[in-house]
């Protein structure tokens, strides 16, 4: 059997009786370098145009693979990134100035505005947020902040 590569991570999969002697280095390349890759890595992107595909290399080294994707750039306008369709979850950081949007070119897509930071993931076809967490679906019913009392009838803003 021919070697051959995962879908997701892109890792080398020995064949049977294939690289006789020298399996070694596919090997470490494997665990040292492209599974901590994808477990632990962080990869900062300059983002300057509408739209950036992220590098996907059997292998070898690349961008899509990295745990965290952290975005900047000053871009005038917002900005699609494009991750290859297999399964990943990715913690995007967007300090661009302008909102960044997962895909995988196709399906549904996630937004991450600028300034925040979102963990996110795809099954290959779509991207979904992997929280409901957003600025404008938190609700506090009660309760006391600095000892004021908190949660009346009429909402108030300001500090505590």
């Amino acid at each position: 059997m021919a070697s051959t590569y995962s879908t997701s991570l892109r890792i080398q999969l020995i064949g049977t009786g294939d690289q006789a002697g020298v399996w070694g280095t596919s090997t470490n390349t494997n665990l040292g370098t492209l599974i901590e890759q994808a477990i632990t890595g962080v990869q900062s992107i300059t983002l300057t145009g509408s739209t950036y595909t992220l590098s996907s290399y059997n292998g070898i080294v690349d961008e899509a693979r990295n745990s965290v994707l952290s975005f900047t750039g000053s871009l005038s306008a917002n900005c699609t990134v494009i991750a290859p369709a297999a399964n990943k979850v990715y913690i995007v950081k967007n300090a661009t100035g302008s909102t960044v949007t997962m895909s995988v070119g196709s399906g549904s897509t996630v937004v991450v505005p600028n300034g925040q930071t979102y963990i996110v993931y795809t099954d290959g076809t779509a991207f979904y947020s992997a929280s409901n967490y957003n600025q404008s679906n938190i609700a506090i019913s009660g309760g006391t902040i600095d000892g004021t009392v908190i949660g009346g009838t009429t909402p108030s803003n300001g500090s505590f």
